[in-house]
C-alpha cells in the first residue's frame, strides 16, 4: 500500500486550508472507528478525517470549493451550464428558488451533479455489508442528521407560513423544492462508502472514480453545506463555522 500517496490524497485539503486561511485549530482526536481493520486504509483515513469537518474552526473556502466543483464537472463530462451562485444561508436559497415558480421548478428534474461515477451495486454480501457499515459510521461522524435538520428548517418554516396564509396546495408544495437539494454531509458520507465499494471492486486509489469521491468529500470538508441545481446555476450555501 502506497501510504505516501494516500496521505497526499487525503491531506491535500488540510494543507490548502492551513495555507489559505492562516491555520486551523487543533485536530480532534481520532475517533474509535469500529471494525476499521475490515476496511481499506483509504476508507479508514477518510473516516478519521470526518469529525474535523464539523469541529474545525474555519471560514468556508469558496474559491477552493468552486475550483473543485469545476474540476468535477470536467472529469465527469457535465454538459449543463455551471454558473455558481453563493447564497448566505439555506433560507436564502429557498427564497431564491421560490421566486422561480412551480412549473419551472418541476421542469428542472432531480439532482445529478454529485452522483456521477457511482459504483455498481455489489453482488457480494460481505462487500455490501462492509460498505453499508462504512456509510453508517460516516453518517455519525459527519453529522448527517444534524445537517439535514439544518436544511429542512427553512422549508418547514416556509411551509408553515404558506399554510397560515391559506396558500394553495401548489404554493405549499413549491416552497419545499427539496428535489433540487443536495446535503453535502450526506454526499460526503456516501462518497466514503463508495470509496470502499470501488476499492473492493479493484479500482486503484489513483482512478478517476476514486478521485471523484475524494473531491466530493473535500468539497464538504472545505465548507460547502448544500447545493441546489437549477437549469441556469448551481446554488451553494456555505457551512459557517466560527
Amino acid at each position: 500500500m502506497d501510504i505516501d500517496r494516500r496521505q497526499v490524497l487525503i491531506g491535500t485539503v488540510g494543507a490548502v486550508l492551513a495555507g489559505s486561511i492562516g491555520g486551523v485549530g487543533p485536530s480532534p482526536p481520532s475517533p474509535d472507528i469500529p471494525d476499521a481493520d475490515r476496511w481499506h486504509p483509504l476508507t479508514h483515513s477518510l473516516l478519521e478525517r470526518a469529525p474535523g469537518t464539523n469541529l474545525r474552526r474555519m471560514v468556508p473556502d469558496r474559491p477552493l470549493v468552486e475550483r473543485t466543483i469545476r474540476q468535477l464537472a470536467a472529469i465527469s463530462g457535465w454538459t449543463k451550464p455551471l454558473a455558481i451562485k453563493w447564497m448566505s444561508t439555506p433560507a436564502d436559497a429557498f427564497d431564491h428558488l421560490s421566486r422561480l415558480g412551480l412549473d419551472a421548478l418541476l421542469d428542472m428534474g432531480t439532482t445529478g451533479f454529485w452522483r456521477r461515477f457511482q459504483p455498481p451495486a455489489s453482488g457480494d454480501v460481505d462487500t455490501f455489508d462492509h460498505a453499508f457499515e462504512v456509510r453508517m459510521v460516516a453518517n455519525e461522524l459527519l453529522g448527517v442528521d444534524e445537517h439535514d435538520r439544518l436544511l429542512i428548517a427553512p422549508k418547514l418554516g416556509a411551509k408553515a407560513h404558506a399554510i397560515s396564509a391559506n396558500a394553495s396546495d401548489q404554493e405549499v408544495f413549491r416552497v419545499r423544492a427539496g428535489w433540487l437539494e443536495t446535503s453535502m454531509a450526506d454526499a460526503a458520507a456516501q462518497a466514503v462508502s463508495n470509496v470502499e465499494l470501488l476499492l473492493s471492486a479493484g479500482a486503484s486509489e489513483g482512478s478517476v472514480a476514486i478521485d471523484h469521491q475524494l473531491k466530493i468529500f473535500a468539497s464538504h470538508e472545505c465548507g460547502l453545506l448544500a447545493t441546489w441545481e437549477t437549469t441556469a446555476e448551481l446554488l451553494c450555501a456555505p457551512r459557517l463555522i466560527i
